[in-house]
C-alpha cells in the first residue's frame, strides 16, 4: 500500500522533532563558534570606498560615522544605489562574527529600518555581533504622497519588486570584505509581510545571496492578494449604498462563538486553534432568535451572510474561488480596522489599500484608468487583467532548487489569526514546493511553522513571540534541523488597527539589534507543518514540556479547482526593463 505524500512527511517530520540531533546537511560544522573579526581601516573612510562595482551600478556613499547603541559601537554607513534605492548598513566596531543580516522592509516600504525581528532571544544578535543591512526599496515615502504613487515610476516598480533588496546585498558584502578585510562567513535575511515576500524573492531569483532566509506571513501571492482579496472582505460587507453591514462590536460574539464550538478540537480549551481548518464555522452559531428586537450580541441574517463571504474569500459568481481562501477560525477579533470598522463612517485598510494597489501597482499602467477600479468585478477578465504582473511581483515560483544546492536553508512562519495575509497563502506554496520538488528534498531545505491565535507578523491573544533566527542560524552553521521551535504567549502590544497595513515599516528605529523577549505568560511548542502540539494530559498545560507533535487530523481533498493554481509553478518569474518610460517584460529568470 502507498503512503499518501502528507503521511510520510509527518512521520519524517515528527522523527526529526524527536531526534534533535539529526542534521539536513552533510556539510562539516564549525569547530566550535565564530571568532570575532576587527576592523582593518577606519570608519570614516569607508566613504571612500568604491561601491559601484558590486552593485553593477552607481554608487554613493552619503555618509559613515560611528554610532553607539546598548550593545556596541557600530559603523553606520548610508547611500544611495541608482537611481534612488536608499541603503543602511551598521559593522560592529568590535565583535563582529562573520554574519550578515539583511532586514525586510514590510507594508509598502519606503523607508529604512534596521531594527531585527524575531530575533530576541538570538544571543549574537543582542549582543550586536551582526552586521545589519536594509533598505528602502528604491524610494522615500513623503507625508502626503498617495499610497502607492511611487509605481507611477516604472523603474522604482523594478526596484520594490526585486531589484533594491539584491543590489542592496552586494553593497553590504562589499562594504564588509573593505572594512574587515574578509567576506561574511554567512548571510541571513529576515523579513515579514512584504518583507516575507521580499524574503521568497531572495531565494527564487538570487539563490547565492544568503545561506538563510526567515519568511514570515509573505505577501507571495502580490497581485491577487492586493487586489481581489482585499477588494473581496470589503465589498462583502457593503450595502448598495455603500455602508457597512458588520461593525467591529460584533466581533467578540463571533469569537466566542467559534471558540466554544472548535477549542477542543485540539485537545485543550485554551481558546485558541491548534489548526483552525478543522473548524467549519456556521455563522448561525451565534445568530439572533427570530424577531429579536435586541441584537447587540448576536448575528443578524445579513451580518452571518457577510461572514460567510469573508472566511470563503473572493469567490466567482459560480463560486469557484480566485484564491485559497479567507482568514481563518479564530482570528475574528483581528478583522477590526482592517476590513470591518468600528463605525459606518470609518475607513478601513483593506479598502484604502486595495483602492490604492488598483491603482497605481497592480496593473501594468500606473496610474490605472479609473474604469480598471470604479468597475472591478470578481470575474475571469479581471483575474487575467490583474496577474499580467505576476512574473514581477509574485514569489510563487516553486523551483527552489538552486536555492537547495547552494546549501540554502527557509524558514517560513505565519499566523494562524493573520487577517491580513490569508495563513492559507503558506501553506499552498509550502505544498507546492513538495509537489515540485518531492516531500523529502523539500524537507531538506524548509520547513513550515504556524502558529496559533497569532495575528499578522505578531499579536494577537495566542503564541506570537518567537525567535527564527537562532534555528535558522543551527541549522545554516551546524546542520541541526529545526524541530520545535518554542513560541510564548505575551501582552498583546499591536498597535494601530488589528488588520492594517501589513507589515508597515517604522522610519526612525534605526538600531540594529532585536527588542529583547518579555517574560512570556505561557509556552509552546510549534511543531514543523502539518504537526500540531497536542497537550500530553499532565502538567502545567501552560508549559511548553508538557505537549507532543502529533499530526493535524485536517484531510484535505484532493483537488481544489481555484484561479490561482497554475500561479504556483516552478520558473515563472521575469526580468523587467524600463523601456520607452514603459515596464517590459524580459526574459524568465533562470538559473
Amino acid at each position: 500500500m502507498t503512503m499518501p505524500a502528507w503521511h510520510v512527511l509527518a512521520l519524517a517530520t515528527a522523527t526529526l522533532v524527536l531526534d534533535h540531533g539529526s542534521r539536513a546537511s552533510t556539510a562539516p560544522a564549525p569547530s566550535g563558534p565564530l571568532r570575532a573579526v576587527a576592523p582593518v581601516r577606519g570608519c570614516e573612510t569607508l566613504r571612500r570606498v568604491d561601491l559601484s562595482a558590486a552593485a553593477g551600478v552607481g554608487v554613493t556613499v552619503t555618509s559613515a560615522a560611528q554610532v553607539q547603541t546598548s550593545a556596541g559601537t557600530f559603523c553606520a554607513v548610508a547611500g544611495t544605489i541608482a537611481p534612488t534605492i536608499g541603503f543602511e548598513v551598521y559593522l560592529p566596531t568590535a565583535r563582529w562574527t562573520q554574519r550578515l543580516v539583511q532586514n525586510g522592509c514590510g507594508g509598502l516600504c519606503g523607508s529604512i529600518s534596521v531594527s531585527l525581528t524575531q530575533a530576541g532571544g538570538c544571543a549574537p544578535a543582542l549582543n550586536g555581533e551582526f552586521v545589519v543591512a536594509a533598505t528602502n526599496m528604491g524610494y522615500e515615502n513623503r507625508p502626503g504622497t498617495p499610497l502607492g504613487a511611487f509605481a507611477t515610476d516604472p523603474q522604482k516598480r523594478i526596484d520594490f519588486a526585486y531589484r533594491a533588496n539584491h543590489l542592496t546585498t552586494l553593497v553590504s558584502k562589499a562594504l564588509i570584505a573593505a572594512f574587515y578585510g574578509q567576506a561574511p562567513r554567512y548571510s541571513y535575511f529576515s523579513g515579514c509581510s512584504d518583507g516575507g515576500r521580499e524574503a521568497l524573492v531572495a531565494a527564487q531569483r538570487y539563490p547565492d545571496d544568503f545561506d538563510g532566509i526567515s519568511a514570515g506571513a509573505p505577501v507571495a501571492d502580490f497581485q491577487v492578494q492586493n487586489s481581489f482579496y482585499h477588494a473581496w472582505v470589503t465589498a462583502a460587507n457593503r450595502r448598495a449604498d455603500g455602508t457597512p453591514i458588520l461593525l467591529a462590536a460584533k466581533l467578540p460574539v463571533l469569537h466566542a462563538a467559534v471558540i466554544a464550538h472548535c477549542d477542543t478540537l485540539d485537545g485543550l480549551a485554551d481558546g485558541l486553534l491548534a489548526d483552525p481548518r478543522a473548524c467549519t464555522v456556521d455563522p448561525a452559531w451565534a445568530a439572533c432568535p427570530p424577531r429579536a428586537r435586541d441584537t447587540t450580541n448576536c448575528l443578524t441574517p445579513q451580518e452571518q451572510a457577510v461572514v460567510r463571504k469573508i472566511y470563503d474569500g473572493p469567490r466567482d459568481a459560480s463560486g469557484t474561488p480566485f484564491w485559497i481562501g479567507g482568514p481563518q477560525p479564530g482570528s475574528e477579533q483581528r478583522w477590526a480596522g482592517g476590513f470591518i470598522p468600528a463605525n459606518s463612517g470609518e475607513q478601513t485598510m483593506s479598502g484604502m489599500l486595495s483602492q490604492a494597489m488598483l491603482r497605481y501597482m497592480i496593473y501594468p499602467q500606473s496610474p490605472a484608468p479609473d474604469d480598471l477600479i470604479r468597475d472591478f468585478a470578481f470575474d475571469a477578465a479581471s483575474f487575467r487583467r490583474v496577474t499580467l504582473l505576476h512574473p514581477l511581483n509574485d514569489a510563487l515560483n516553486t523551483d527552489l532548487r538552486p536555492f537547495a544546492q547552494a546549501g540554502g536553508r527557509l524558514i517560513l512562519w505565519q499566523g494562524w489569526s493573520d487577517a491580513s495575509v490569508t495563513p492559507l497563502t503558506s501553506i499552498a506554496y509550502y505544498k507546492a514546493l513538495q509537489q515540485q520538488l518531492g516531500p523529502v528534498a523539500a524537507e531538506r531545505f524548509v520547513r513550515l511553522y504556524m502558529l496559533p491565535g497569532t495575528g499578522h507578523c505578531g499579536g494577537g491573544d495566542g503564541f506570537s513571540q518567537i525567535d527564527t533566527l537562532t534555528p535558522l542560524i543551527a541549522w545554516v552553521e551546524r546542520g541541526q534541523a529545526p524541530g520545535a521551535i518554542i513560541a510564548a504567549k505575551v501582552a498583546d502590544r499591536s498597535n494601530g488597527p488589528r488588520g492594517g497595513l501589513p507589515g508597515s515599516s517604522q522610519p526612525g528605529r534605526q538600531t540594529p539589534l532585536p527588542t529583547p523577549d518579555e517574560p512570556p505568560l505561557a509556552t509552546r511548542p510549534i511543531y514543523p507543518f502539518p504537526l500540531i502540539p497536542r497537550y500530553s494530559g499532565t502538567g502545567d498545560p501552560t508549559s511548553a514540556a508538557n505537549f507532543v507533535p502529533v499530526p493535524s487530523t485536517v484531510r484535505e481533498a484532493p483537488i481544489v479547482r481555484w484561479y490561482g493554481d497554475t500561479l504556483l509553478a516552478p520558473n515563472n518569474q521575469r526580468d523587467y526593463q524600463v523601456r520607452d518610460g514603459r515596464l517590459s517584460a524580459g526574459a524568465p529568470v533562470r538559473h
